[in-house]
Protein backbone atom coordinates (compact mmCIF):
# COMPACT_ATOMS: atom_id res chain seq x y z
CA UNK A 1 0.00 0.00 0.00
CA UNK A 2 1.24 3.73 -1.01
CA UNK A 3 2.83 5.40 1.92
CA UNK A 4 0.87 8.75 0.99
CA UNK A 5 -2.85 6.72 1.09
CA UNK A 6 -1.20 5.39 3.81
CA UNK A 7 -0.90 9.02 5.73
CA UNK A 8 -4.23 10.43 4.20
CA UNK A 9 -6.21 7.51 5.41
CA UNK A 10 -4.60 8.19 8.74
CA UNK A 11 -5.30 11.61 8.96
CA UNK A 12 -9.06 10.65 7.92
CA UNK A 13 -9.60 8.25 11.18
CA UNK A 14 -7.50 10.74 13.29
CA UNK A 15 -10.03 13.70 12.56
CA UNK A 16 -13.53 11.06 12.10
CA UNK A 17 -12.70 9.66 15.43
CA UNK A 18 -11.72 12.83 17.57
CA UNK A 19 -14.42 14.75 15.94
CA UNK A 20 -17.27 12.15 16.78
CA UNK A 21 -16.22 12.09 20.51
CA UNK A 22 -15.35 16.01 20.70
CA UNK A 23 -18.93 17.15 19.01
CA UNK A 24 -19.71 19.63 16.16
CA UNK A 25 -19.00 22.92 18.33
CA UNK A 26 -15.76 21.78 19.43
CA UNK A 27 -14.97 20.36 16.19
CA UNK A 28 -16.19 23.60 14.11
CA UNK A 29 -13.62 25.50 16.75
CA UNK A 30 -10.88 22.95 15.08
CA UNK A 31 -11.83 23.46 11.92
CA UNK A 32 -11.57 27.15 12.02
CA UNK A 33 -8.38 26.22 13.69
CA UNK A 34 -6.91 23.91 10.93
CA UNK A 35 -8.15 26.88 7.98
CA UNK A 36 -6.15 29.71 9.67
CA UNK A 37 -3.00 27.27 10.07
CA UNK A 38 -3.52 25.97 6.52
CA UNK A 39 -3.19 29.78 5.93
CA UNK A 40 -0.16 29.66 7.84
CA UNK A 41 1.17 26.71 5.87
CA UNK A 42 0.63 28.97 2.73
CA UNK A 43 2.37 31.72 4.62
CA UNK A 44 5.26 29.23 5.47
CA UNK A 45 5.73 28.05 2.06
CA UNK A 46 5.93 31.61 -0.09
CA UNK A 47 8.13 32.65 2.91
CA UNK A 48 10.64 29.72 2.18
CA UNK A 49 10.01 29.99 -1.48
CA UNK A 50 10.85 34.18 -0.76
CA UNK A 51 14.08 33.23 0.97
CA UNK A 52 15.24 30.59 -1.88
CA UNK A 53 14.69 33.39 -4.44
CA UNK A 54 16.13 36.51 -2.16
CA UNK A 55 12.62 37.74 -2.57
CA UNK A 56 12.13 40.39 0.23
CA UNK A 57 9.08 41.55 -0.28
CA UNK A 58 7.38 38.44 -0.38
CA UNK A 59 9.15 37.51 2.74
CA UNK A 60 7.45 40.73 4.71
CA UNK A 61 4.02 39.82 3.68
CA UNK A 62 4.67 36.47 4.48
CA UNK A 63 5.13 38.20 7.67
CA UNK A 64 2.35 40.27 8.35
CA UNK A 65 0.02 37.58 7.20
CA UNK A 66 1.60 34.96 9.60
CA UNK A 67 0.96 37.21 12.32
CA UNK A 68 -2.40 38.12 11.64
CA UNK A 69 -2.86 34.49 11.57
CA UNK A 70 -1.70 33.88 15.61
CA UNK A 71 -4.04 36.65 16.61
CA UNK A 72 -6.68 35.35 14.28
CA UNK A 73 -6.71 32.27 16.01
CA UNK A 74 -6.17 33.33 19.48
CA UNK A 75 -9.71 35.19 18.91
CA UNK A 76 -11.34 32.35 17.30
CA UNK A 77 -10.30 30.71 21.34
CA UNK A 78 -11.97 33.61 22.63
CA UNK A 79 -15.17 33.41 20.81
CA UNK A 80 -16.08 29.21 20.95
CA UNK A 81 -15.71 29.24 25.12
CA UNK A 82 -19.41 30.09 25.97
CA UNK A 83 -20.35 28.04 23.13
CA UNK A 84 -18.92 24.42 25.11
CA UNK A 85 -21.21 25.27 27.84
CA UNK A 86 -24.65 24.84 25.87
CA UNK A 87 -23.06 21.73 24.36
CA UNK A 88 -23.67 20.28 27.69
CA UNK A 89 -27.09 20.28 27.45
CA UNK A 90 -28.54 16.50 27.13
CA UNK A 91 -30.51 16.79 23.54
CA UNK A 92 -27.79 19.03 22.18
CA UNK A 93 -24.86 16.56 23.95
CA UNK A 94 -26.35 13.98 21.35
CA UNK A 95 -27.08 16.07 17.94
CA UNK A 96 -23.67 17.61 18.63
CA UNK A 97 -21.79 14.35 18.60
CA UNK A 98 -23.47 12.92 15.35
CA UNK A 99 -22.92 16.75 13.46
CA UNK A 100 -19.09 16.17 14.93
CA UNK A 101 -18.74 12.90 12.74
CA UNK A 102 -19.50 15.04 9.68
CA UNK A 103 -17.23 18.29 10.25
CA UNK A 104 -14.29 15.24 11.20
CA UNK A 105 -14.75 14.43 7.48
CA UNK A 106 -14.27 17.91 6.62
CA UNK A 107 -11.46 18.39 8.73
CA UNK A 108 -9.87 15.26 7.05
CA UNK A 109 -10.41 16.52 3.81
CA UNK A 110 -8.62 19.57 4.56
CA UNK A 111 -5.57 18.41 6.12
CA UNK A 112 -5.18 15.92 3.12
CA UNK A 113 -5.47 19.20 1.02
CA UNK A 114 -2.50 20.33 2.86
CA UNK A 115 -0.48 17.45 3.18
CA UNK A 116 -0.48 16.53 -0.34
CA UNK A 117 0.10 20.47 -1.36
CA UNK A 118 3.21 20.37 0.61
CA UNK A 119 4.40 17.00 -1.61
CA UNK A 120 2.97 18.92 -5.06
CA UNK A 121 4.61 22.22 -4.33
CA UNK A 122 8.38 21.12 -2.98
CA UNK A 123 8.06 18.17 -6.38
CA UNK A 124 10.99 19.88 -7.93
CA UNK A 125 12.88 19.19 -4.55
CA UNK A 126 11.87 15.18 -4.38
CA UNK A 127 14.55 13.43 -5.88
CA UNK A 128 12.98 9.85 -6.88
CA UNK A 129 9.20 10.97 -7.42
CA UNK A 130 8.13 8.17 -5.65
CA UNK A 131 5.28 9.84 -3.49
CA UNK A 132 3.83 12.09 -7.08
CA UNK A 133 3.96 8.37 -9.10
CA UNK A 134 1.92 7.19 -5.84
CA UNK A 135 -0.46 9.57 -5.95
CA UNK A 136 -1.06 9.22 -9.62
CA UNK A 137 -1.99 5.68 -9.60
CA UNK A 138 -4.15 5.82 -6.79
CA UNK A 139 -7.47 7.35 -7.70
CA UNK A 140 -8.76 9.32 -4.65
CA UNK A 141 -5.38 10.39 -4.18
CA UNK A 142 -5.69 11.62 -7.35
CA UNK A 143 -9.41 12.82 -7.34
CA UNK A 144 -7.95 14.67 -3.86
CA UNK A 145 -5.37 16.31 -5.86
CA UNK A 146 -7.68 17.46 -8.87
CA UNK A 147 -10.11 18.87 -6.54
CA UNK A 148 -7.60 20.56 -3.85
CA UNK A 149 -8.89 23.90 -3.50
CA UNK A 150 -5.68 24.76 -1.06
CA UNK A 151 -3.46 23.79 -3.64
CA UNK A 152 -4.93 25.47 -6.13
CA UNK A 153 -4.65 28.65 -3.85
CA UNK A 154 -0.84 27.72 -2.82
CA UNK A 155 0.24 27.64 -6.53
CA UNK A 156 -1.32 31.05 -7.43
CA UNK A 157 0.17 32.54 -4.10
CA UNK A 158 3.59 31.50 -4.87
CA UNK A 159 3.56 32.24 -8.60
CA UNK A 160 1.83 35.86 -7.88
CA UNK A 161 5.62 35.95 -5.95
CA UNK A 162 7.48 34.37 -7.75
CA UNK A 163 6.33 36.81 -10.83
CA UNK A 164 7.32 39.88 -8.97
CA UNK A 165 11.00 37.90 -8.81
CA UNK A 166 11.56 38.43 -12.62
CA UNK A 167 9.47 41.36 -13.16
Amino acid sequence: MPVVLIIVIGIYIWRVFAASRKGLIDEIETLIDIIIISFGVIAAIVVINSILHKNLIGFLVSGIITTIILIARNLIRIIFTPFRLITQLPIIKSLNRILGLLTGILEGTILAWVFLAVILCWKENIGDQVFLMQIQENTFLNFLCEHNILGNFIYKITSIFQSSISA
